[in-house]
């Protein structure tokens, strides 16, 4: 016994000495290991805190949040696989209304304060069965009118159909408000359609000019309805503020997420198939081309399909991201408290992932856009990493950066440190 004990100690020695060499030859390469393992702890556990720190190329950020879990009736993203909500804001006032409806004023972030403003939503919505899987896909606030604006996915049961709705109100000092419909598209039947999905749906509004309105609209996953110019899906629709009739303003659109403004010019979010996403600039008349050419397969990889086509006759995209980020809002600095950032634009990314390989995820982020001057072309872009799905976006007049997140439901503050 004595004798394999000593075996086994020299073994144990000679394994030591042979660990040690390769320690030493690789000095570099294992520290490097440790300091990724711990960037990835230390990260994970600002993520989870409700302040951590930030630096970009261009600004340190403070990122602050605040759980919005308890105004939430049973929301979870991965059972109901929605929306959480929308923010806006007006004269500094920022307000967040959620996938079901219900609309709130954050009265005092720091102090967490979120006071609840009475509507008259769910007596429209259930009125005609709302489909609450979905429910609103966006909020507006038209400062030149003083009317709030909400989008949501309306449902007939007699028929089997479906589409997007508009309901508005005067803002009313944001009391006590009491929509009225305005505008709803024609409904998609889908008692016989197979690859109907009502998430593929739009809904983000702004003002085009003081007389109209324009609206994205999603194709529903009906392939041949974004190239039908008698069918409003696929669309981004140009909406008269009086009359509340619509008309065409592109085409050939998938499923547009966010819009923006910039000056004259108009910028759109479109989630692609299995890779993709696009920023487009938005022209009146334009044909974007789905479901003919797009930058990526379908879901099941069929690259014969549409895949890298030749975008000859159609307008092609301003930036398409591959892998796809799984993108939604998109919002434009033109403030001056990030002054590094004015002129930029802000994009927001929802793709999953989990474990180690979060931050290599192309999603879960926060992209920031740098154009040129006259906003023609992208000079670059800068990820960054939130940690969690980004549904919306809102910029404060006074500059300050809010987000909302959905598989940690929460409304998160960005701020600038230097």
């Amino acid at each position: 016994m004595t004798k394999y004990l000593k075996i086994i100690k020299i073994i144990l020695f000679l394994a030591l000495i042979a660990v040690t060499s390769i320690a030493f030859s690789y000095k570099k390469e294992i520290i490097s290991t440790f300091k990724v393992f711990k960037f990835f702890f230390d990260r994970n556990l600002a993520i989870k805190s409700n302040d951590y720190l930030i630096d970009t190329t261009l600004h340190d950020l403070k990122l602050t949040k605040i759980s919005i879990k308890n105004i939430l009736k049973n929301y979870n993203y991965s059972r109901v696989n929605s929306p959480v909500g929308f923010i806006e804001s007006y004269k500094d006032r920022l307000f967040f209304i959620s996938n079901i409806g219900e609309f709130f004023e954050i009265i005092d972030f720091n102090k967490k304060i979120i006071k609840k403003i009475n509507t008259n939503f769910n007596s429209i919505a259930n009125s005609e069965n709302f489909i609450k899987t979905m429910g609103v896909r966006g909020i507006y606030f038209d400062q030149n009118d003083d009317k709030i604006y909400v989008s949501y996915i309306y449902n007939n049961n007699e028929n089997n159909c479906t589409g997007i709705a508009i309901i508005f109100s005067n803002l009313n000092n944001l009391k006590d408000i009491s929509f009225s419909e305005a505008f709803r598209t024609k409904c998609i039947n889908y008692e016989n359609e197979v690859d109907f999905n009502e998430m593929s749906s739009g809904g983000k509004i702004i003002s085009l000019d003081t007389k109209s309105l324009l609206l994205t609209v999603g194709d529903f996953w009906q392939n041949n309805i974004s190239q039908n110019i008698n069918r409003e899906y696929g669309k981004i629709l140009k909406i008269d503020k009086e009359s509340y009739t619509s008309s065409i303003y592109s085409y050939g659109h998938r499923n547009p997420q966010g819009i923006t403004k910039i000056n004259k010019k108009i910028f759109a979010t479109e989630h692609g198939p299995r890779g993709g996403d696009e920023i487009n600039q938005i022209l009146k008349g334009e044909n974007y081309g789905w479901p003919i050419v797009a930058y990526g397969p379908t879901y099941k990889k069929n690259y014969s399909k549409y895949f890298l086509k030749n975008h000859k006759n159609f307008k092609e995209p301003f930036l398409a991201f591959a892998p796809s980020i799984g993108i939604s809002d998109i919002e434009y600095y033109d403030k001056e408290l990030f002054d590094r950032w004015t002129g930029d634009l802000l994009v927001a990314s929802m793709k999953n992932n989990t474990g180690m390989t979060q931050l290599l995820n192309p999603g879960l982020s926060l992209y920031r856009i740098k154009m040129s001057e006259d906003n023609d072309k992208i000079i670059y872009q800068e990820k960054i990493f939130i940690g969690d799905r980004i549904r919306d976006i809102e910029i404060l007049d006074n500059g300050l950066i809010f987000i909302v997140t959905e598989e940690n439901p929460s409304i998160y503050k960005i701020n600038k440190i230097k």
